[in-house]
């Protein structure tokens, strides 16, 4: 197999991450045989491994965003009701009944042979969870507010992909990054409480176009569940919004998309584990226990990484979700975890 290491996607970055396995699951739906894995050096850049070898990446990806214009199963519409009358909305919090029929339409879909629909599906919300306003709650992914729209955004990200930004964004050249609106799934996207007021728009933000297509391209991997009235993430652990986290693998070995969706759900499993062994380790050094009790605590916590690491999993990398009082979401600096 020959290997391509693309220097643009750093899978320490939650969006490096999530455009890698977005390039991976792109390659995968048009018949590439491709393994994705990521470099122990330090830098964590992807790397893709596939064999017929690919010769141009960059022109795959843009002609999957050229494709996806127009309508598509993963859009989702509906029309909200303000002063000057009723206004089409392209977001994730759609009213539940207008989410619920978006269920239906991709469950007929999925039995009719087309899963994409059901694939972004189950990855935008549920027909249980609603918010404060009693609309459907969507994935803890999604940081839009205010007058920006999600699929909006998306769209708007999705046509302005073009063969040589792709090419500078996954080479990480000069240019990578142009103005524009975002999805805010890169940390450095953060803006200051005062900047949120405002129009995302007009506030001087920047965009890197390919990635963040590549990003949304790879949101069916983090689905989401009902557990009681509430929703669940995949890959995102805590419960109040001022204590969501994002965890996600690094792996060193080329694996497949469909193992990518098994490790993804594994994670967030083995930090709690980890970290709940940890503080078990904490309390054990405060408190007069014994000595071996710590020692047979941190052979527990030993085994538990040596566990994901037999999996070929080098590092979990963590980043805190923060939100504000407007809405708007945005990733913490990332911890990475060996």
């Amino acid at each position: 197999m020959t290997r391509t290491v693309l220097e643009g996607l750093n899978g320490s970055n939650p969006l490096g991450f999530m455009a890698s396995v977005g390039l991976l699951r792109l390659l995968d739906v048009h018949g590439h045989h491709a393994r994705l894995g990521f470099t122990e050096d330090g830098g964590f850049h992807a790397w893709i491994e596939c064999n017929p070898a690919l010769d141009d990446i960059p022109g795959i990806v843009t002609k999957d965003a050229e494709s996806a214009a127009g309508p598509q199963p993963w859009r989702l519409e509906y029309k909200k009701q303000e002063k000057k009358g009723k206004k089409v909305v392209a977001d994730l919090k759609a009213p539940p009944d207008q989410f619920h029929g978006f269920l239906t339409s991709a469950i007929d879909e999925w039995l009719a042979g087309r899963p994409e629909q059901s694939n972004y599906a189950a990855a935008y919300g549920t027909d249980v969870a609603v918010d404060g306003k009693k609309n459907t709650k969507p994935t803890a992914l999604h940081f839009t507010a205010a007058n920006q729209q999600f699929l909006g955004a998306v769209d708007e990200i999705r046509g302005s992909v073009a063969r040589d930004w792709v090419a500078k964004s996954l080479d990480d050249q000069p240019g990578k990054t142009k103005p524009g609106s975002n999805l805010r799934w890169d940390p450095d996207a953060e803006r200051s409480r005062a900047l949120m007021g405002v129009n995302p728009n007009d506030d001087g933000t920047v965009v890197n176009a390919p990635l963040e297509w590549l990003a949304f391209r790879a949101l069916p991997v983090f689905r989401c569940v009902p557990i009681g009235d509430r929703i669940v993430t995949c890959g995102v652990t805590g419960r109040r919004q001022d204590e969501l986290r994002f965890h996600w693998p690094l792996w060193s070995c080329g694996v497949s998309y469909a193992t990518i969706r098994s490790l993804v759900l594994l994670t967030a499993a083995w930090v709690e584990n980890e970290e709940a062994i940890g503080r078990s380790i904490e309390e054990c050094r405060k408190s007069a226990q014994p000595q071996r009790s710590l020692i047979r605590l941190q052979q527990d916590l030993e085994r538990a990484i040596s566990k994901r690491r037999m999996r070929g999993v080098f590092a979990v990398c963590t980043s805190a979700i923060r939100r504000t009082a407007q809405g708007f979401g945005n990733f913490g600096p990332a911890h990475v975890r060996a």
